[in-house]
This record gives C-alpha cells, structure tokens and sequence, in this order.
C-alpha cells in the first residue's frame, strides 16, 4: 500500500456504509457524529479523502482539548476514527490504538492496561488540555495534565507543581524512571525538613503535603500510606474583624468599580475569588441574589445583594456591556467557559450573560489555551487597592480583603442572626467553622463585663 493510500481514505469507500451515509450502528451515535466533525474539519484542507494518519488526528484532539472536550469522550473520537480506517478504509490504523491506551491513563481512578506503551512515548497533547512545557520533567507534565482535566485553578497548579519540583531537587528525581523509587519514608524526610530546617507555617507544609499525595493518587496511581512526619504546629487563631465604623470609613475610601467589590465583599460575605469571578447570569436583580457557582469545595449558594449597590451595578452593567460589544468587534469577545460548556454550547462565550462583572482592564493571552480573551480582575490587583485604601483610612489593624468575609459574619452575629443561618450564608459544611465567630462577636467572649468594670461602677 502506497504512503498516500495508508494516510488518506475516501469518504465515498462504500463498504459498511449504511442508506443514510453513516456507518456506525444506532446505537453508536455519538461515534457518528465525531467522525462526522473530524471530516468536516479536514475538509477545507483534503477534501473528501479523511486523513488518518496521528498528525491529523492529534490536530483535531488539539482543538477538543482546548474547549475543554473531557478525555472520555476524546476517546470517543478516536474509537470513531479507528473503527473507520480499520472497517471502512480498510487501511492500518495501530497508532490510533496507541493513542487510546495512552489516553485511557487519564481517566480518573482508571486501571487499564496500556499494552507496554508509557505515557512519555506518546505526544503529551493527546492528554493536556493546554499548552504544557516538553523540558519539564515527565512527573510534572502529567500532574500538569490532570490537574486541568479536572479544571482545578491554575493557583492550585502553580502551587502544587512548585512543591513537586523541590521534591524532584531534594531527591534527584530528574529521570523519569525514578518516581518508581520513591518511598512514603521520602515524603515523611522532606515534610519534616520543612517543619524543623525550613520552619514554615502549618498551612505551608500541609499544601506541600497535598501536593505530593495529589501526585501519588492521581499520577502515579498508588497509595502513599500512612505518613509520620514531624508536623508544624497550627496555632489556633481568631478572625481580625473590623468594627462597623472601620467597615464604614474603609469602604468610602474606594470608588468606582472597586468600590462596588468591596461592598459585595462585605456587604454579602463573598470570598474575593467568588466575587471576582461572578458573571453576569448570576445577578437576578428581581429575585434579589447573588449566585455563586463551584465555590470553594465545588459547592453553590446563593449569597444576600445589598440593596445599596443595585444603581452602582446597574449602570456599571451597562457600560460592561459596551465594553463586551467592543470586544466582540476587535475578535476578542470570547470568555472562558468551565468543563466542556464551550463545546457543548459554542457560541455561550460570546454572550454577554457569560461574561465576567469584573472584568480586567486589558485583555491578556489564556496561559492555558493561547487565547486572546478578557479575564476577570485578579485577586493580586484588587489587594494592592485594599492595602492603599486600609492606609488612607489610618486603620491599624492588619487588614486584608478576607477580613470583609470575617466582618460580615461577626456583625451578623452581633445583630442577633442564628448561626446556622450564617453558616448557610457563608457557605460552610461544618457549623464548627463558623462557630469561630461567637469569638470576636459581642455576644460572645468580647461581649462579657469585665468584674473590674462592675467592681468599679463601670
């Protein structure tokens, strides 16, 4: 068989093709239908001959991945394509069966056999849904890869690839055959060198701990067992609250769009990220709410809209709008969709309902899909205006946007709210977590007469 024979096949081959010019069985449909977009796409290009080769395949994967097309069903695709080349085409197709055993090796939980062939023999685009750095080690590659397919945040990605790499130079994991070699007596070396040589926070230790159990579960796929490392110590710490003057004087130090944030932030006990990350569906200006989706446990809620920002967010609405209507002419009126609704639903991203409330000044490149699109305002960028407006209001206590959260709590409690009622509010599974309130709240410890004040007619 020639070269060109064994890369292209006709469309019009004939053999197993049913009446209405499918091949596939009813209850195949969804084969049908990717094989139908994989020939459509190649069209402008072959014609009606349908490329099979793995350049071409990989081209189409590309695209799936980046709109965010899960690995389950880009196997489908490329069982629908293998079925074709082998069934229809009748040409070889055994690269195709590669790239499904590989892939299968990113399905969450899954034990496949891959049939001898390893992970790093195959083009890592098939299985990253975005662009990811081949001079990374291979460890890191694929931790890259799972944590996007299972659309976690590009902060817990930094995060947890910073660790892995200290642990790869710790240990000299730099081959890729060395991670079979690690043991959970290395994990407990490196966690304790952190607490006692390194002396770093609790909460830093425990996120390098995460880290490396990420990777063991969802990478290498074994157990890590149970670890016995010195752990730093997680001193018990009560919330910084702000009274209701500080809030008052703080807030009317802020303007403009920055100024309708920081009354959400306390206005509705959002965390900064749920604020930001709001998009325009999600403010029912009739029913009075403010929907919060995939918060911090993956969980939603519906969270109090202050009364006094509904002009402020209306007109800036307004103006959003102009500026997303301006966007869409320069090409860049696209926003990013989560899981695979922008496949699903192709032209949501560019609907106004989609976007973004706070969206950032410029537009700036996706560091995942190469994209040109207007994100949301950073958390980063929003701090640095808190800390200039906590200084221009001459507070003196170390405030941080996550003390608007705080505040909004313990006032609730201080107005007489039930607990349970602000532990819905916040979005807490564990009332414990929000019992930490009756703390700093007047209601509780802080609100109890000094004897000294009673003894002296205070």
């Amino acid at each position: 068989m020639s070269t060109k024979a064994g890369r292209f096949a006709s469309s019009n081959t004939g053999d197993g093709w049913n009446k209405d010019g499918s091949f596939f069985e009813r209850r195949d449909h969804w084969r049908q239908v990717w094989f139908n977009k994989y020939r459509q796409f190649h069209r402008p290009k072959y014609g009606e001959n349908v490329p099979l080769d793995k350049d071409s395949v990989v081209a189409f994967l590309t695209g799936l991945r980046d709109s965010g097309t899960p690995v389950w069903q880009r196997i489908q695709v490329i069982e629908a394509i293998h079925d074709y080349g082998s069934k229809v085409a009748k040409v070889p197709v055994d690269h195709l069966v590669q790239m499904i055993a590989v892939l299968k090796t990113y399905l969450p939980g899954d034990k496949a056999d891959v049939n001898g062939s390893s992970v790093e023999d195959v083009d890592m685009k098939l299985a990253s849904p975005g662009p990811i750095d081949p001079n990374e080690p291979m460890i890191v590659q694929q931790l890259r890869s799972r944590i996007r397919m299972k659309h976690q945040s590009l902060k817990t990605e930094h995060a947890y690839v910073k660790w892995v790499k200290q642990f790869i130079a710790r240990f000299d994991l730099y081959q890729d055959t060395a991670w079979a070699t690690v043991t959970k007596e290395m994990v407990e070396t490196f966690l304790t060198d952190l607490a006692v040589k390194r002396n770093v926070a609790a909460s830093t230790q425990n996120q390098a701990f995460c880290a490396l159990l990420y990777v063991f579960q969802n990478v290498l796929k074994r157990e890590m067992g149970g670890i016995d490392a010195l752990r730093a110590k997680r001193p018990k710490k009560i919330p910084l609250v702000l009274s209701t003057d500080e809030a008052s004087k703080l807030i009317g130090k802020f303007s403009g769009v920055e100024k309708i944030i920081i009354s959400i932030l306390y206005g509705a006990g959002m965390r900064i990220n749920e604020c930001l990350r709001l998009r325009v569906k999600d403010v029912d200006f009739q029913r009075m709410q403010l929907t919060i989706h995939d918060a911090k446990g993956e969980k939603d809620r519906v969270a109090i809209f202050p009364v006094r920002i509904v002009d402020e967010l209306q007109r800036h609405l307004e103006a959003r709008k102009l500026q997303h209507e301006q966007d869409l002419a320069d090409g860049v009126g696209s926003v990013y969709l989560p899981y695979a609704l922008e496949r699903k639903y192709p032209a949501a991203a560019l609907e106004f309902r989609w976007q973004y409330v706070f969206a950032a000044k410029r537009v700036s490149v996706d560091p995942r899909s190469g994209r040109r699109r207007r994100h949301h305002l950073s958390d980063t960028y929003f701090s640095e205006v808190f800390a200039s407006a906590v200084k221009l209001a001459e507070i003196s206590k170390p405030a941080h946007a996550h003390t608007m959260r705080h505040s909004f709590a313990t006032h609730l409690l201080d107005d007489g709210q039930d607990i349970r009622t602000i532990q819905e509010l916040l979005g807490h599974s564990d009332i414990a977590t929000t019992m930490i309130y009756t703390h700093v709240s007047q209601h509780g410890p802080s609100g109890v007469k000094s004897p000294l004040d009673r003894l002296m007619g205070g």
